[in-house]
């Protein structure tokens, strides 16, 4: 049997491109330095379109008379001044220079002697990126090269418990994957078309719920154990965290995969907006983006979607912008046009927020204002100066997508039954419904037998942005007559054909994920109570209710024996038998939460994207492979093994 043993690791993927480099920052002996501008680094502009350079130490030795600040812009002397000095004393130095691509020296002499130096430092813009994976984007990052600009920069961590890190300019280090193609693509357009150097501190964690980016601590902001003291530490390290301005923010799959993630989504959400205003004083831009249609059977993925798009207006600092209909996409990532495409859009976003480039509103994605009746029509409203579009049919694999089945009134996709754009608005005929209250466009979840991501159709404007996907917006007005006919899938009762009250068939399975999966034939408009036990079917409780034929239990644990019934919400109550599942030894398992166990064992693989806290201990085991994912951490103090073997859970 193979066993590898780790302490303190890093994830795996990284490893492959960022080999370990250790930094010693020590003062000279003449000088402490509390500020000095570090190599490569690029200062936030501010709007006279300048930036103060901030000196400052304390001169801790006898027998000195001058200290003089000189700063050079590309070779040119455009900064000088000399303190004099008496004995041991502090110092300080606040010029300010002026953004652009323009290379900047700054320099320190004791006595006429140089003592210390920056070279490359610029002023320009520096975004702040955090998030989930697709805030990374890897898809295609080991053929990508970097545009060979040299005022594209980026700051690396490479110890957040010291905070030692440097800025590095992407075509000139090996490590520039650890930033992702979102970052680098997007400071390459931006760049090239305003002309400002461009930097990037990317904080973002790939696999983490919102609950693992909101964990600050209070006493300690900065707190390098969790994913949000990372983040305000990187900031703190670069001296930028009092002038960042503006922030990317990609997010919203791993909550949007559970039922109950996805209903705590607003609330999980505001807090780490609230913490990021008190931590970041001057962010004046939070650019939030709508997640894409997940895979995963949960009805509540088109609530969490429906609050990314509102929160523009929830939250003032907040811009928006559609994913729903890149290209590249597998069902939760992209590839390299994915990813260029997502930075292709929010640079124009930004180019009209921060460079003042109005080329028109239709770089936004379209979203809903108001949904009305005009004559016999429904009328969905976007925006004033979008050029909206009602996509044609489009046959893929051999099946037809038609919009129509994809705009749901009343939780129905059998109403529309046609659609027409006019500027600002799409015109809908429906039929078989009256009175109808909501409508809803884009599935919540979508998989079908030939394709196991949405491929669908989308409404779009004259740019291409594809609307932003909404859940359960109410109509205006009063619902005129609309023509109806039976619906063949759904009969009234009749005497002669009595409705039988039938059991209800529940079938439970075991995600790698370790959730219990049910499922049952139910029915769309009817409510469904879950009962479950542990240990014994003695005692059942209610653990939830939905509307629909599948629920995920994500509160549950390995080595655990599980009981549940499903019970009907009509008149006749039907209700399945009760059944039980054990979470021994599973096939696979991906571990993306810390739990009271110690042991997690597979029969076949695990995956791990936990960072394990100082007091955790953990040992994986698992017959063919184990994958540390980014996410993975196991700071110092913790104690973690992984070993080739068999499952000891049963």
């Amino acid at each position: 049997m193979r066993k590898i043993t780790v302490f303190n690791t890093i994830p795996r993927f990284l490893t492959a491109f960022l080999p370990i480099f250790f930094v010693w920052y020590a003062a000279s002996a003449q000088i402490a330095y509390q500020k000095f501008p570090q190599n490569n680094q690029i200062f936030q502009r501010n709007d006279q379109n300048e930036a103060e350079v901030s000196v400052k130490g304390f001169l801790n030795e006898n027998g000195h008379s001058s200290i003089t600040l000189k700063i050079f812009q590309d070779d040119n002397l455009v900064y000088e001044n000399t303190l004099s000095v008496a004995g041991t004393m502090p110092f300080e130095f606040s010029p300010t220079i002026r953004a652009g691509k323009y290379n900047y020296a700054v320099k320190l002499y004791l006595d006429g002697n140089e003592v210390k130096s920056a070279s490359k430092v610029a002023v320009g813009d520096v975004f702040l990126i955090y998030g989930q994976s697709n805030a990374l984007g890897y898809g295609g990052i080991n053929e990508y090269r970097p545009a060979r600009d040299p005022f594209l920069r980026y700051y690396v961590m490479y110890d957040f418990n010291n905070g030692n890190g440097e800025w590095l300019v992407p075509f000139e280090t090996s490590q520039w994957p650890g930033t992702g193609l979102i970052a680098l693509e997007l400071q390459r357009m931006l760049s090239e078309k305003y002309n400002y150097p461009i930097g990037v501190i990317v904080g973002a964690v790939g696999g983490a719920a919102i609950r693992g980016l909101n964990d600050r601590d209070a006493q300690n902001p900065a707190n390098p154990g969790t994913n949000y003291g990372k983040l305000i530490t990187q900031t703190n390290a670069t001296g930028l965290r009092e002038q960042i301005k503006y922030l990317i923010f990609r997010h919203g799959e791993s909550d949007g995969f559970y039922f109950g993630d996805s209903e705590a989504y607003p609330e999980q959400f505001t807090k780490l907006y609230n913490y990021l205003i008190a931590d970041l004083p001057n962010l004046r831009r939070f650019y939030n983006t709508q997640a894409n249609i997940l895979t995963e059977a949960n009805q509540k993925a088109g609530f969490l979607r429906d609050f990314q798009r509102r929160s523009k207006y929830l939250y003032p600092k907040i811009s928006t912008l559609s994913t729903v209909g890149t290209s590249g996409y597998d069902g939760l990532h992209y590839n390299f046009g994915g990813y260029q495409q997502t930075s292709l859009e929010l640079s124009r976003i930004i180019g009209r927020e921060v460079y003042g480039n109005y080329e028109s509103p239709e770089v936004y994605s379209p979203d809903i204002q108001k949904i009305f009746w005009e004559g016999n029509r429904l009328v969905l409203e976007f925006e004033q100066g979008m050029q909206m579009t009602y996509p044609q049919d489009l046959t893929v694999n051999g099946v037809v997508r038609s919009m129509k089945d994809y705009i749901y009134i009343d939780g129905r996709n059998d109403v529309v039954q046609s659609g027409e754009g006019v500027g600002n608005k799409i015109y809908l005929t429906l039929a078989n419904i009256s009175n109808p209250k909501f409508v809803s466009y884009l599935p919540s979840w979508f998989a079908d037998n030939s394709s196991p991501f949405y491929n669908g159709v989308h409404l779009k404007n004259s740019y291409g942005m594809r609307a932003f996907s909404f859940d359960n917006v109410e109509i205006g007005g009063q619902a005129p007559q609309i023509p109806t006919t039976p619906v063949i899938n759904n009969p009234e009762p009749k005497p002669d054909n009595p409705v039988v009250s039938a059991n209800i068939d529940l079938t439970i399975t075991v995600t790698d994920e370790m959730m219990v999966k049910l499922t049952w034939n139910g029915n769309p408009q009817t409510k469904y109570r879950i009962q479950k036990g542990t240990g014994t079917s003695a005692s059942m409780f209610e653990v939830g209710t939905i509307y629909g034929d599948n629920y995920y239990d994500t509160q549950v644990e390995q080595n655990a024996h599980y009981f549940y019934k499903v019970i009907a919400d009509t008149p006749q109550a039907e209700q399945s038998t009760i059944k039980d599942v054990w979470l021994k030894c599973l096939d696979s398992v991906m571990v993306k939460t810390l739990t009271a166990l110690n042991y997690i064992g597979a029969n076949t693989s695990i995956t791990a994207m936990v960072a394990l806290n100082s007091a955790k201990q953990l040992t994986l085991e698992a017959n063919k492979f184990i994958d540390l994912t980014p996410g993975f951490d196991a700071v110092h103090g913790s104690y973690f093994s992984a070993q080739i073997g068999g499952c000891k859970n049963d």
